[in-house]
């Protein structure tokens, strides 16, 4: 009798470790973002889908996962929002989380919300700056930016602009995710959040692009890691150099989806143990990229070869001008 009860009480005591730390799962989606969350207390989040239905997916049903308690669509892009759809027809959703951002040159946004309404048992949120996130009585969630009130464009860094950025701390460790935020976003986040932008762990903004993770909004978030969710030999030549010279100049160790999804476990309470950050590929000051993103960042004139003529060369350099813009 005695050891089947120590014996249940190390099941117990292994179980009560296993939901007692966070895990972080920066999802291989593609040239898109999904970041999978697992809570202490049990509950889950899903940020973002990805551009197809296909590897989130597949991802989910991995895990065995059969119900997502918080869904979040941090701005209406298809990179973002696609694989979305899918979720929701293989998983039970119990809150979704969305910005007033109408996105006037796509239709596929709504889709999306669509479903969510009809989503029986789903409710849908339009988080605020400043707002906390109730998920989970011993994790801190902050929202750092949003868009609440209705507002209509079809620009695209009005609408990454939009993107909802979350701020999650747990046993010390903060978390940082940062949608598609570009640095007017950044801005504005620095002046009204300032230290308390410090984080352990940076999901890059816009996937690795020049036009996001400023000098100045890297030296105040000082992340010892940063994850870049990329599309291997993607037509935006994401991640920009710009970019990762940046992260590498605040000592950032950079982690790329392209080799696989990254997981990040922040362990319970407990002296002495810091958070770590699992992946098979990690690149740091002083490292070169390997050749397939060596060859689109230094020489983004290999996604543009000449024989297609110099009409359409310029007509395709300007059409990815306009896109990473």
């Amino acid at each position: 009798m005695h050891r089947l009860s120590l014996l249940l009480s190390v099941i117990l005591s292994a179980s009560v470790r296993l939901y007692a730390q966070l895990n972080v799962y920066y999802v291989d989606v593609g040239q898109g973002d999904a970041t999978y969350l697992e809570f202490p207390n049990g509950s889950n989040a899903l940020i973002d889908g990805g551009p197809s239905g296909a590897k989130i997916s597949k991802f989910l049903q991995d895990k065995g996962v059969t119900k997502i308690d918080h869904v979040v669509l941090t701005h209406p892009h298809g990179d973002h929002y696609v694989g979305l759809k899918n979720v929701f027809s293989l998983v039970d959703v119990k809150n979704f989380y969305d910005t007033k951002m109408e996105n006037t040159g796509a239709t596929g946004d709504n889709d999306v919300r669509m479903v969510a309404k009809a989503k029986s048992g789903c409710k849908t949120h339009f988080p605020e700056t400043g707002e906390k996130m109730k998920w989970d009585p011993k994790v801190d969630i902050t929202v750092l930016n949003s868009c609440a009130q209705p507002v209509q464009s079809a620009k695209n860094f009005e609408i990454n602009n939009c993107s909802i950025v979350l701020k999650v701390v747990y046993n010390g460790s903060s978390l940082l995710f940062m949608g598609d935020a570009e640095e007017r976003v950044e801005d504005v986040i620095m002046a009204q959040f300032k230290t308390k932008l410090e984080s352990y762990a940076l999901k890059v903004s816009h996937h690795g692009s020049r036009y996001a993770s400023s000098k100045e909004f890297l030296d105040l978030v000082k992340p010892k890691v940063a994850i870049i969710s990329v599309g291997l030999n993607n037509n935006f030549a994401h991640p920009h150099k710009e970019a990762l010279d940046r992260l590498r100049e605040v000592g950032a160790k950079i982690f790329l989806t392209t080799s696989g999804t990254q997981t990040l476990n922040i362990p319970a309470p407990k002296k002495g143990i810091a958070p770590v950050l699992d992946g098979p590929t990690l690149y740091t000051t002083g490292e070169t990229l390997p050749p397939a993103f060596e060859s689109i960042i230094y020489t983004p004139e290999i996604l543009f070869p000449p024989s297609a003529g110099s009409g359409v060369l310029e007509q395709l350099k300007a059409a990815a001008a306009e896109v990473n813009n």
